[in-house]
């Protein structure tokens, strides 16, 4: 359940004042992460093999009880969305508090998806479509499908009442996976993956998704993961983070100089803006105020850039009071082959409420009334702070940014008995 926080007459300030102790975290945060020391009132949420700081209440994107879905707020904040996590190739789903009967909703949906494969396949693939269909797990609740070399794996977590979903491709070739791979498969998942808070910080070598922490398998750290996923404080509603992990690969920038400027926009750019789809209109019809940036920054002890655009806005749009329209992003590179130093881009849109009072239904060309529909009831009645306001408090969060020494340890081989 979303709340509204009511605004305080001292925010400013206290900003003001986390903005100067920013410059001292990021000077100390070069000389290493032991140094950091987290504010008080904020919590600490791990992504990936790194973790990040925010004001108390802490609210993570999740998926929905769809099949294969990507992550968002509930209720709704159009706009802020990303795809499905990534770990070893495989594609990972967590989605909201849910019960045992949407496991067998969606394990129905995934049955109905492999007979209509199944039956698209019968002449071309006959081997293959014999093979394909539904393994037998041993969790009650819990199901896996194999066709063709994949797997689409689910299973309710009483843990925390959520279901998750893994799909990925299995070893060997297509034609001569059985549905005996699929159990390994699902032995091996849940051996590796539990699921957690995401406050919680993992103490072994890993990866953190939203909801859950992969660690590392016997054969060693694994170095294909991405995490993509928005989160933001209840203090601060309406300003998204946008946080994407993943470890340098051999064709990313070694630089951050390589990286476009986000500044010089295009009109394509303008069409392409990630995250709150009303400020990709702001900026095409009332364009851009002000921006600050490139900037150099220290995240996470990796040199990094900082930059912001601020957008003409009055409250207007059909909306009115609903406060200042802008966007912050951060990068780092990365380095390839350090587990310790991904690349990391944090991105900090503000999100628009639904116009306020509501617009009057309209008439469609064949007679028929249209009645509006928010878009965004989770910011009903809340207000974006300024701009100033907004860039201390991406500043202050980009500072408690820091890579986790447990998850990036690489245990050391045991040592053979004399």
């Amino acid at each position: 359940m979303i709340t509204t926080f009511p605004q305080h007459r001292h925010c400013g300030v206290i900003l003001c004042i986390a903005l100067i102790c920013v410059a001292c975290g990021q000077k100390s945060q070069a000389q290493g992460p032991a140094t950091y020391s987290k504010t008080k009132g904020w919590s600490s949420v791990c992504l990936g093999k790194t973790s990040l700081d925010l004001p108390d209440e802490v609210d993570v994107a999740e998926s929905n009880t769809n099949h294969f879905s990507g992550y968002g707020f509930d209720p709704g904040i159009m706009g802020a969305a990303t795809p499905r996590q990534q770990w070893n190739r495989i594609k990972v789903q967590e989605t909201n508090v849910t019960t045992q009967r949407s496991l067998k909703d969606i394990r129905d949906f995934a049955a109905f998806q492999n007979a209509q494969k199944k039956r698209s396949a019968e002449e071309r693939y006959p081997r293959e479509v014999k093979l394909a269909g539904e393994a037998k797990l041993p969790d009650a609740y819990a199901y896996g499908f194999v066709y063709f070399g994949s797997f689409d794996i689910g299973y309710f977590e009483p843990f925390d009442k959520r279901i998750r979903l893994f799909e990925g491709g299995l070893p060997g070739e297509g034609d001569l996976n059985t549905k005996q791979d699929v159990q390994a498969k699902y032995k091996e998942l849940r051996s590796l993956y539990t699921a957690r808070r995401p406050q919680t910080l993992p103490t072994e070598p890993g990866v953190c998704t939203p909801f859950g922490f992969f660690k590392d398998p016997p054969s060693g750290p694994v170095t294909d993961y991405s995490i993509d996923v928005p989160v933001r404080s209840l203090k601060y509603p309406s300003l998204i983070f946008f946080v994407t992990i993943k470890p340098a690969d051999a064709n990313a920038p070694k630089d951050v100089s390589e990286l476009p400027d986000p500044n010089r926009l295009t009109i394509d750019d303008i069409k392409s803006l990630k995250g709150m789809g009303a400020i990709a209109a702001l900026a095409a019809m009332g364009g851009i105020k002000r921006t600050v940036g490139p900037e150099p920054i220290v995240v996470a002890g990796q040199p990094g850039r900082i930059l912001a655009r601020e957008y003409h806005h009055e409250g207007s749009l059909t909306t009115s009071s609903s406060g200042a329209a802008y966007e912050m992003q951060a990068d780092v590179v990365g380095v390839q082959g350090r587990p310790d130093m991904p690349a990391i881009t944090i991105k900090m849109a503000a999100a628009l409420p639904d116009p306020d009072p509501t617009p009057p239904p309209t008439r469609g060309s064949f007679g028929q009334i249209h009645h509006y529909e928010p878009k965004r009831p989770a910011l009903k009645g809340v207000k974006t702070p300024p701009f100033d306001e907004g860039m201390a408090y991406f500043r202050q969060v980009l500072a408690s940014v820091r890579t986790l020494p447990a998850l990036t340890a690489v245990p050391k081989p045991s040592t053979p008995a004399n």
